[in-house]
């Protein structure tokens, strides 16, 4: 059972295959069913991989339904909850981190245009959202469903995959569990400069919120995104005027080919009017400064 938000399993345990790429240890699966499956819940995994949740849940004697792209069940084209039968009280979710480890056509079959581990990084994000849609559609109201995700260092680019999972989850996070990893392939390679290696994943668990599906998270991305624009809009004319002052003909050429290469239908000349009259600035003689 998790006691923090640090967890660390030197031994992966006698649990799934462990000659398949990736393949997590079993015990943050059982530390994750201690503390968030109620007794006689259902516990799903969409994606077992190699195995272990399925070991664990056997183990443990519980109620468990465990599927994969390798056995015909594909999360970016099947309902989950049809295919499950029931809302889960707990699901577990193990995605591949990007492109880090290609599966289909190397630990199983042959390439699958629907593996999320050969999309590029874009297409990836979108089957991610898309994912977790269909998984917290498939977790009853109130229950929990938990993204086991690492993130990727590729070209000295650093690619936050689980910042990105926890922003394009539709339900609130509840709890971080940050694992530490061990016997890594990185531990074998050598690097021309210092680099810090990524040891770490982090166990994300979501609430389902009630009332909540694909449409309503639809409409509320709908409603925030002319605040989001505000907001945007506010930091960049409050960030200009930190260098100088400005008229507002001068603000609105500033922004002009930005709006030029939108189709939005937004009033930007009223919105930075808006923001013009704000606390944010003072207005001498035409032109504006920060307050």
């Amino acid at each position: 059972m998790f006691t923090s938000s640090i967890a660390s399993y030197p031994d992966r345990g006698p649990f799934g295959n462990n000659k398949y790429r990736g393949n997590c240890t079993g015990h943050i699966v059982s530390d994750l069913i201690d503390n968030y499956l109620p007794v006689g819940g259902l516990f799903v995994d969409p994606a077992i991989g190699g195995g272990t949740s399925c070991d664990v849940a056997a183990s443990k004697g519980i109620r468990f339904f465990g599927t994969d792209l390798h056995s015909g069940f594909n999360l970016l084209v099947d309902d989950l909850l049809t295919t499950v039968g029931e809302q889960a009280n707990l699901i577990l979710f193990h995605p591949p981190y990007g492109s880090m480890i290609p599966y289909s056509g190397n630990m199983w079959g042959v390439e699958h245009k629907h593996d999320m581990s050969r999309l590029s990084d874009e297409d990836f994000k979108a089957a991610l959202k898309l994912a977790l849609h269909n998984i917290s559609d498939a977790t009853l109201p109130g229950g929990h469903y938990a993204v086991l995700m690492g993130n990727q260092r590729r070209k000295g680019v650093y690619i936050n995959w689980s910042s990105i999972t926890e922003a394009l989850a539709p339900d609130p996070l509840c709890d971080e569990i940050i694992k530490l990893q061990h016997n890594v392939a990185s531990d074998s390679s050598s690097y021309r400069k210092p680099i810090v290696k990524i040891m770490h994943e982090k166990l994300l668990v979501f609430r389902r919120s009630p009332n909540r599906n694909t449409v309503v998270s639809l409409e509320q991305y709908v409603s925030t995104l002319e605040n989001n624009l505000a907001q945007e809009l506010l930091v960049t004319l409050r960030r200009v005027m930190q260098c100088s002052s400005w008229s507002e003909a001068e603000i609105l050429s500033l922004i002009s080919n930005v709006y030029a290469q939108t189709s939005l239908h937004i009033d930007w000349q009223g919105l930075v009017q808006k923001l013009l009259t704000s606390h944010h600035f003072i207005n001498h003689n035409g032109r504006f400064s920060l307050a």
